[in-house]
Parts: structure tokens; C-alpha cells; sequence
């Protein structure tokens, strides 16, 4: 999902539970839930984008490598 349409579900995701019919304490659970989920979905992508980088590195053969035959 690209970033303009990750901003645009999250704000409709926030404007669903504000117009949804429940108490305020109900409210600020979900609001806390969606919260929460957010953080583990971004440190989830950083991990892995942080994996992806570092197996890139390990694979990628550097410039001056020359055989020594």
C-alpha cells in the first residue's frame, strides 16, 4: 500500500470510530487499539526493511573486487 492511500485509510479508520456509537471509554480503547496496531505495523516494516538492507549488503560484491588468479 503506498503512502497516500496508508494516510487515507488511517484517517477513515479514525473518523469510523469517532462516528461510531459507543461511550467515550469504548472510544478511547479503540482509538488506543488502533494506536497500538499502527506501532507494530511500523516496527514491523522497519525490521524488515532494515533486513532487506543489510542482505543487500552481504550479497552485493564490491567494486574493486578483483580474482586473484
Amino acid at each position: 500500500m503506498n503512502r497516500l492511500n496508508e494516510k487515507s485509510a488511517n484517517t477513515d479508520l479514525y473518523a469510523r470510530i469517532s462516528q461510531a456509537s459507543m461511550t467515550e471509554s469504548e472510544r478511547e480503547v479503540a482509538l488506543n487499539a488502533l494506536r497500538n496496531a499502527e506501532g507494530l505495523v511500523n516496527g514491523t516494516l522497519w525490521v524488515v526493511n532494515g533486513a532487506k538492507r543489510l542482505i543487500a549488503r552481504i550479497f552485493e560484491k564490491p567494486a574493486n573486487f578483483k580474482h586473484s588468479h
